[in-house]
């Protein structure tokens, strides 16, 4: 077997040196690395946990809040049409049709808490879909309205009230139960309720 030549041997000896540094020898910037990387791997795994904690229980407010407002709204509509408050202005407006009367008192009693739902929830109205907040908000300041000219000391009953008076709570009147219907059936439809109760809610 040939020796090998002293050539050989430094080269061999610079071979296994350069191999020694890539295991032994450290970056100087290492540490820095490790540091940066066990912070990032430490913030990512400690957020994603809380927002998926945040975002299900903003799911479940939204949820909980749209169907609380569809409760109160189909109650309220059962009520106009239980107590007939459409029948009656109609039956108003068609005395003055009929020259019978030319002007009118007509008033109703109104709780102090009224909509309680609604206004509990205000702070939560931004988390419904934004056509549900748009009819939500419409159908309860329409409401109002009617409520302030029906209720003791308003516009039909301060002093006895004309056609035209009557005319506008009508229209108003309506108004604000088509807007109520169209916002049940869309709630109705995205939380596919059966029976009153909801199988999923895709609000």
């Amino acid at each position: 077997m040939t020796e090998p030549s002293p050539k050989t041997i430094l080269e061999t000896v610079e071979v296994i040196r350069a191999v020694k540094s890539l295991f032994v020898e450290h970056n100087p910037y290492l540490p820095v690395y490790s540091a940066l990387g066990g912070a990032f791997i430490g913030a990512v795994s400690s957020f994603f946990p809380n927002y998926l904690i945040h975002c299900l229980k903003e799911r479940r407010e939204k949820k909980s809040t749209t169907l609380q407002l569809y409760a109160e709204i189909k109650a309220s509509l059962d009520l106009i049409e239980h107590r007939k408050y459409i029948a009656h202005l109609e039956q108003v407006l068609a005395a003055f049709a009929a020259k019978k009367i030319t002007s009118y008192s007509y008033q109703v009693q109104v709780p102090e808490d009224v909509f309680p739902i609604f206004k509990g929830n205000l702070d939560r109205l931004g988390l419904l879909d934004i056509d549900i907040q748009v009819k939500v908000v419409e159908f309860y300041q329409l409401v109002q309205a009617v409520i302030q000219d029906v209720k003791p000391g308003g516009i039909l009953n301060a002093q006895p009230a004309t056609e035209s008076a009557f005319e506008e709570v009508l229209y108003i009147s309506k108004r604000a139960i088509g807007v109520g219907v169209a916002l049940l059936d869309v709630i109705e439809r995205r939380c596919r309720l059966s029976n009153g109760n909801p199988r999923t809610c895709n609000v």
